[in-house]
């Protein structure tokens, strides 16, 4: 009877557990776009490598002491891949084109690590 008990009650905490995973990762897929406070948008997701890179250039660089972006992650956050979705859409690149690093900035599409990097070099008045 004991057995049957330990096991009944390891089915449960593993169900509720699923349930709790679950229910977290839908949350965060259905999470509300993060508020965009300027036109420069930086997009990117969170594992992508070659944002990685983008990441790291910011910070090296301070660029968000010198140039007021927002920045999106799409890969997560499906909201936040819409507001994307629509800015490409504005520049006319079509949905199987996007990637990230992808930045929106005063109305043009930056897309790719180089092309991301050298907007805020200009911006941030790097060299």
């Amino acid at each position: 009877m004991q057995k049957n008990m330990a096991i009944l009650f390891v089915v449960i905490v593993a169900v509720a557990a699923g349930l709790w995973f679950w229910s977290s990762s839908e949350q965060a897929k259905n999470a509300p776009a993060t508020v965009i406070t300027s036109d420069i948008i930086f997009f990117f997701g969170q594992e992508c490598p070659h944002c990685q890179d983008v990441e790291k250039f910011l910070a090296e660089n301070k660029i968000s002491d010198k140039v007021k972006f927002d920045s999106l992650e799409v890969w997560h956050n499906s909201a936040n891949n819409d507001v994307l979705t629509q800015r490409a859409r504005e520049c006319g690149i079509p949905q199987d084109k996007m990637g990230v690093p992808f930045l929106y900035a005063k109305g043009k599409c930056y897309v790719g690590t180089p092309d991301v990097e050298a907007f805020f070099r200009q911006e941030a008045g790097i060299k």
